[in-house]
Parts: C-alpha cells; structure tokens; sequence
C-alpha cells in the first residue's frame, strides 16, 4: 500500500474542496431553478383557476339562457301537446327534509280534482341533450317529482326534454319512450 506525502494529501483536499465548492455552486443553480419552477407553476395554477370560474360562468349563463328561452316560449303559448296549461313554472322546487331537487320548468293546468283531467308536465332543459339526460326524464325525475311534491303523484304526469342540440337516435329513443322533446326552431 502507497502511502501519501503530506504536499500530496494537500492536493487531494484542495482537489476535493474545489469539487465540493462545483457541486455547491450547481445545487444553488437547481434550486433556483426549483424555485422558478414553483413560481410558474403557482402563477399556472392560478391561471387555470380563473380559466375556471370563467368557463363555469359561461356553462351557466349558457344553461341560464336556454332555460330562458324554452320558458318564454312555453309561457307566451301555454300549449304542449295539444294540452292548454294555466300555470307555466320556472326552477319550481322545495327546500327542506330529506328531499331536495329543482325542476326546470313545470306546466299545470287548470286547477281540479286529482284524476279528473288535471295535468302536469316536468320539463327537462339542456343546452345539448345526452344519453344520460334522457334516461333521468325516464326514470328518476318522476320517481324525484312525486317525492317532492306527493300533492301531483295522482295527476295525470308528462315528461318533456327541451333542447337546443339533441343525436336524431337519442330523440327517436326519448320520443319512443312516450317523452316529449322541444328543440329550438324559429317557433317553439
């Protein structure tokens, strides 16, 4: 085994000092570059945050306007059909209990006697109607209706879609299932 002079270990330490001082000067360089990193990110985030809010408050304002739409129409007729309705309801719901749910639009006709010819029709709106959306104005909306308001589970009940954007096959099914769709034309 060598052994080292002292002038030799002299080196090997200043040898090693300078690659530590290298190693030092790099880390300080990463976590500059970590700390940027995180600046950036942090300035993203907050970027698609507002992206965010944005995209949601269009969505809404885009769902506000089609429920509009399709309530006006249906108020100013008051016709569905062929039925002639006396009360034309919008975002009709309760609060309170186990049971809470909001109903688009909801259509009444003339006051009388369950069973003896009153009607209601629950109208669904969406601004492009998907499978799912059918199938809760097949199945769950009636069930969720006649919870919330047991007062009309004996009425007459119709269910509607109103859409501005619905698959030809998807209005065939809804149709077929004895459910009404309303799309937008230049006369509801």
């Amino acid at each position: 085994m060598r052994m080292f002079t002292k002038e030799e270990i002299k080196e090997l330490f200043a040898a090693t000092d300078k690659r530590i001082d290298r190693l030092a000067e790099r880390q300080e360089k990463t976590e500059a570059l970590i700390a940027e990193t995180a600046k950036q990110q942090a300035e993203t985030d907050a970027s698609l945050k507002r992206l965010g809010k944005y995209h949601g408050g269009l969505s809404n304002n885009v769902g506000s306007a089609t429920e509009e739409f399709f309530y006006n129409a249906l108020k100013k007729k008051r016709t569905l059909n062929g039925i002639r309705f006396d009360r034309v309801e919008r975002n009709w719901g309760r609060q309170g209990g186990k049971q809470n749910d909001e109903f688009d639009i909801v259509m009444l006709t003339p006051k009388a006697s369950p069973g003896d010819g009153t009607v209601i029709s629950v109208i669904e709106v969406k601004i492009k109607a998907h499978k799912n959306d059918v199938e809760k104005i097949l199945t769950t909306q009636k069930k969720r209706f006649n919870e919330i308001f047991p007062e009309y589970k004996d009425y007459e009940q119709h269910r509607a879609l109103a859409t501005f954007s619905i698959d030809e096959k998807l209005r065939k099914k809804a149709v077929a299932s004895g459910s009404t769709v309303l799309q937008r034309r230049g006369d509801l």
